[in-house]
């Protein structure tokens, strides 16, 4: 791989503040997603214990989830450092999550509702609690993918505005440079053919 010059690295660190943080916020909406399978299957049981009132408290938490979920992922979009903290603390909700609902109906047997055919006994809990731990896992691990990647990029991105707002990097200078550099290659390469056929003669 060729090594950048400091002024193609100046123009790539430039291109950073006009493209958004699509990478990290696709993993924040990944994340949202294996939640939204978490919950339908865990929404699915009829046993009484989940048709009681904390099932509702569940479900306004679930919403309020999804919903900062989804600004937070429009925030790394924007290389919005605050909102990585925010992903974070949902990946360490989404793993504690494996211990509430999940982990009582395991204890209790009750994790029978049924998927893609298969329908378990009630010894078998422990195949849709496996499945309810992947997609938290699964959650968690996008989330912090999300907010790792997204912190990085954006401390690139604040360190970057702070070296042209203090005058250390001049944009236009770089690209100005770059493009004397090309018409001095460009030239060299024109003059060749001339000189051989100068020698052959």
């Amino acid at each position: 791989m060729k090594k950048l010059t400091p002024e193609q690295e100046i123009i790539q660190h430039d291109i950073l503040r006009y493209k958004s943080n699509k990478l990290a916020s696709s993993l924040a909406l990944l994340g949202l997603v294996f939640n939204c399978l978490y919950f339908m299957l865990l929404y699915a049981y009829t046993d009484s214990y989940f048709q009681t009132i904390t099932i509702g408290f569940s479900v306004i938490l679930t919403l309020v989830v999804l919903l900062i979920t989804f600004l937070s992922s429009e925030g790394v979009k924007g290389y919005n450092k605050k909102f990585t903290y925010v992903l974070l603390v949902i990946a360490a909700f989404q793993i504690l999550r494996i211990f509430g609902y999940p982990l009582y109906g395991l204890r209790h047997q009750l994790l029978t509702a049924g998927y893609f055919g298969f329908y378990p006994t009630a010894e078998q809990s422990w195949v849709e609690f496996v499945i309810l731990t992947v997609y938290l896992c699964a959650s968690a691990a996008c989330l912090i993918a999300s907010a790792v990647l997204g912190w990085i990029q954006a401390t690139k991105h604040e360190n970057f505005q702070k070296k042209i707002d203090n005058g250390e990097v001049d944009v236009m200078a770089a690209i100005k440079k770059i493009e004397s550099d090309e018409e001095a290659a460009k030239a060299q390469v024109e003059a060749q053919p001339v000189n051989t056929a100068e020698e052959v003669q």
